[in-house]
C-alpha cells in the first residue's frame, strides 16, 4: 500500500505543479509586452528577437476601444550608469474625473484574440474576424472581417484555382461563387444555434463571452454569403451581356 500512496501523492503534486505552471503562463501571455518596447525605437510589435517583459502597474488598466493613449519611453541622458534604465509612461489623452476608471487601449483585436489572450470579449466587436484557408492551395490564410472586409483576396484565390482559361469567364465566376457559398454555409451550419436550450454547466461570464464570439462569427459568415451572392449576380449579368440567359435555382 505504501507504493500506491506514494504514486497517488506524486500524481497530486504533479497536478498541482501543472496548475502553477498554467497560472504563470496565463499571467505571462495576458500581461507581457515585447522587449522592443524598451528599445531606442520603441515598438509594440513582437519579432523572433524580442522577449516577453512584465510592466507591473501599467498592465493593470482595462481595455477601452479607440481610447487615445500614447506610450512614451524616455532614456537617461547618460549611458555610463548601468542603473539608468529606460522609463515608460502611459499617457491618456482623454480628460478624466476623480473616481473615473482609467483605460488603456489593447489595439483593434477580434474577440478570438481577446478571449485567448485576456479572458474577455466585446459585444458586437467591430474588429471581429474569421480566418479562412482554401484546401489544396498554397496554404495562405485569409482574415475576413465584418461586412466581408478583406474577402476580395479570398475570392481571387478561389476563382484562380477554378478558372479554365487565363481570363475567367462567367462560368468560372459561377463555379467560384458556388464553391464559396458551399464553404461558408458549411461553417455557418457548424456554429451553435443562437438560442441553445441545452443544459450546460458553464459560468455565466464564460457563456457571455461565447455569445459575443459566436455573434461575430455568424455576422461575418452571413456577410460572406451576401458577398458570394453578389459575385454570382455579376456572373449572371455577364452571361446575359453575352446573350446567354441563366436561371439560378434556390
Amino acid at each position: 500500500m505504501g507504493s500506491v500512496k506514494q504514486v497517488i501523492l506524486f500524481d497530486r503534486r504533479s497536478l498541482r505543479h501543472r496548475e502553477f505552471y498554467l497560472t504563470a503562463a496565463t499571467y505571462l501571455s495576458s500581461r507581457a509586452f515585447p522587449s522592443s518596447l524598451l528599445s531606442r525605437t520603441p515598438s509594440l510589435l513582437s519579432s523572433p528577437d524580442t522577449k516577453p517583459i512584465l510592466l507591473p502597474g501599467i498592465d493593470s488598466l482595462n481595455h477601452g476601444r479607440k481610447e487615445p493613449v500614447s506610450w512614451v519611453v524616455s532614456y537617461p541622458e547618460s549611458d555610463t550608469n548601468a542603473s539608468n534604465s529606460p522609463k515608460i509612461s502611459l499617457v491618456l489623452h482623454n480628460p478624466s474625473t476623480r473616481g473615473q476608471e482609467l483605460l488603456n487601449n489593447y489595439g483593434a483585436k477580434p474577440n478570438s484574440e481577446f478571449i485567448l489572450g485576456y479572458g474577455f470579449a466585446l459585444e458586437q466587436n467591430p474588429d471581429d474576424t474569421i480566418v479562412l484557408k482554401i484546401g489544396g492551395t498554397n496554404g495562405k490564410k485569409w482574415e475576413v472581417g465584418r461586412s466581408a472586409r478583406g474577402a476580395e483576396g479570398l475570392w481571387i484565390e478561389i476563382l484562380t484555382s477554378l478558372q479554365q482559361s487565363p481570363d475567367p469567364n462567367y462560368e468560372d465566376q459561377l463555379d467560384a461563387a458556388g464553391a464559396l457559398l458551399d464553404m461558408v454555409q458549411t461553417l455557418l451550419d457548424r456554429l451553435p444555434p443562437e438560442k441553445d436550450d441545452r443544459r450546460v454547466e458553464i459560468r455565466p461570464e464564460i457563456a457571455l463571452m461565447l455569445t459575443y464570439y459566436v455573434e461575430g462569427q455568424r455576422d461575418i459568415l452571413e456577410s460572406l454569403l451576401d458577398f458570394a451572392h453578389e459575385k454570382e449576380r455579376l456572373a449572371v449579368e455577364q452571361a446575359r451581356a453575352e446573350g446567354i440567359e441563366i436561371v439560378l435555382e434556390d
